[in-house]
């Protein structure tokens, strides 16, 4: 059996992450949000991506990690977890295994449902003494798992365990340095193979085929060209590359759930004039960023100094909701880079997208976006390709 030995150390290190975060006297973490479980266990479930209905929980101590999940997940499961006594499974799913495979067998007995499973899991691995931190993303969930708990000391652990996702882990920067990579060979190529007469479906289908020829999972690769290219986060179709176009790019996959997002525009033939000066008041506006982005700015100063540069220049009247989020195993984390985060402190090890997207509808959009490591003096990209306003054609 193929073992994920890489993910279960990530997995370990964010678990204890979420113990650090938490409560001091925690002693277990009981998770029923499908991406943090992927998060704290290290099994990364096709059925979550799938579904979005699709229930799982993990049940943490600082020792051992339970899963609960569809009995279809139990076999996969075990690259990541190994020890089937930890994976409590429900639901129906029929499968063999040859004499000193894997003995499904030797674990928990699988329930009928969901609750059922979750309910068997918390009576194996709370007792009436712990401190129980929840993460559940809808009240439901938390007021079900603080009934099951029972005896058990409960509290709401999802503010603590969402900050903790911001600060990364070498191997959890590793992932997301590899993400980018494969993300920007594919863009490299699409942009050598540009050509007029080519559909932007073209320029996507290129993209797509490296980032799964490099171990990802294309999750938006959003190719957008002509008057298309206002439409922010549109989906790329059989529209025709035309001399003068603006071709927008923006692109986010997944490595072992751990996500890229960045963006580059470009022009089919000779850019005009208002095409550079525009696009040079956004690169402006996110170098301007790069310029000041280190442990100790504030969110709120990483958007300010964004805006107010991008306005000195062919677009006096910029406005932005944010210029820039975290980055990890969502595409949108904590800190977004907004006016309301003004007093919220950039840490070392946060990985930030810094961007200045602009779209006038009836004439186009451009954007420049990368992916940055904070450290105590500065930042690192993890996006490399030139950020200059490239010619097609």
């Amino acid at each position: 059996m193929h073992y994920r030995d890489d993910m279960r150390a990530i997995a370990e290190a964010a678990r204890a992450k979420a113990f650090a975060a938490a409560r001091d006297d925690a002693t277990v973490i009981v998770s029923t949000d499908p991406i943090h479980v992927g998060w704290l266990t290290g099994y990364r479930s096709v059925l979550a991506d799938a579904d979005r209905y699709f229930r799982c929980a993990a049940i943490l101590t600082p020792e051992r990690t339970v899963l609960v999940t569809g009995t279809s997940d139990a076999a996969p499961a075990l690259e990541v977890l190994r020890d089937p006594t930890c994976i409590h499974r429900y639901g129906v799913f029929y499968v063999s295994s040859v004499a000193g495979g894997i003995d499904l067998a030797s674990m928990p007995e699988a329930k009928a449902t969901f609750p059922e499973a979750l309910a068997a899991a918390v009576a194996a691995h709370v007792r009436p003494g712990d401190v129980v931190g929840i993460d559940a993303a809808a009240p439901a969930d938390l007021q079900q798992v603080e009934a099951l708990a029972g005896c058990a000391t409960t509290f709401d652990v999802r503010p603590a365990v969402i900050r903790a996702r911001s600060v990364k882990t070498p191997g959890e920067i590793a992932t997301m340095r590899h993400a980018a990579a494969i993300t920007e060979r594919g863009l490299a190529k699409a942009l050598d193979a540009a050509r007029p007469g080519m559909t932007e479906l073209d320029l996507a289908t290129i993209i797509s085929t490296e980032i799964v020829a490099g171990g990802g999972i294309p999750r938006f690769v959003v190719v957008t060209a002509g008057d298309r290219a206002a439409l922010a986060d549109a989906y790329a179709t059989r529209a025709v590359l035309a001399p003068g176009d603006l071709v927008r790019f923006d692109l986010g996959c997944t490595v072992d759930g751990y996500w890229c997002d960045m963006a580059r525009t470009a022009v089919v033939g000779a850019p005009t004039a208002l095409q550079r000066d525009r696009y040079q008041a956004l690169l402006d506006g996110e170098l301007a960023q790069l310029a000041i982005a280190k442990a100790g700015v504030t969110a709120g100063e990483l958007f300010e100094v964004a805006v107010n540069r991008v306005r000195q220049g062919a677009l006096p009247d910029y406005r932005r909701s944010h210029c820039g989020h975290g980055l990890g195993i969502g595409p949108h984390e904590f800190p977004t880079l907004n006016p309301a985060n003004r007093d919220v402190e950039i840490l070392e090890n946060m990985v930030l997208c810094v961007e200045t997207p602009f779209y006038e509808l009836g004439w186009g959009g451009m954007m420049v976006e990368d992916i940055i490591l904070i450290k105590p003096d500065g930042c690192e990209c993890l996006t490399e390709l030139p950020r200059d306003l490239r010619v097609l054609g």
